[in-house]
């Protein structure tokens, strides 16, 4: 799995919470198009590594057959699950929290940050090597790329200035994390 989607991975985790995995499946597909050997290898090894904090907590992987039966099973056996709120509209609407105080909201400006400083480390790197360059032509186009991330850094960070969250946020995100871990019960 590549990077953004594990992000989006974590992205979903975060709006779910623990609490709605149960109600949660992932479909995998594409069985009519790989040797059912293989397919069957590559599920058990998202299973055992990407997926397997969804399993642990009650999400379900289902075989999606490329069939209207098949596509109607998976849904009739969510139909008899209790459903569990999503955390997202759990905090916004029971807990009265606004969007970056929520745990997606956090997951998303944890995000942003690491984001930028890996932009801010990628402009410096080619800061360095425009300056090793004696090509006008490699000098220019490194400096366009450099402008190029540049403008994505002041894009993130006005994305992270809109979530800005109070250190209260972060504090309560900590003790309610050691809540799980009965230090505070």
């Amino acid at each position: 799995m590549t990077g953004s989607l594990l992000k989006n991975l974590k992205m979903f985790i975060s709006l779910c919470g623990q609490e709605a995995m149960p109600n949660v499946v992932i479909a995998t597909t594409m069985w009519g198009e790989v040797k059912t050997e293989y397919g069957e290898r590559r599920e058990k090894e998202l299973k055992d590594t990407f997926w397997k904090d969804l399993s642990d907590e009650g999400c379900r992987v289902e075989r999606f057959e490329d069939t209207y039966e098949s596509a109607w099973l998976i849904i009739d056996r969510l139909t008899t699950e209790d459903w569990a709120k999503m955390r997202l509209s759990q905090e916004m609407v029971d807990r009265h929290l606004t969007l970056q105080q929520t745990e997606a909201g956090i997951t998303l400006n944890d995000e942003l940050k690491r984001l930028i400083k890996a932009r801010k480390d990628a402009s410096r790197r080619l800061r360095a090597q425009t300056k090793k360059q004696d090509n006008t032509l490699i000098v220019h186009e490194l400096n366009v790329q450099q402008a190029e991330i540049e403008e994505q850094i002041i894009k993130t960070a006005d994305e992270l200035q809109k979530l800005k969250i109070p250190m209260g946020a972060h504090f309560r995100k900590f003790v309610s994390g050691l809540k799980i871990f009965g230090k505070f019960s």
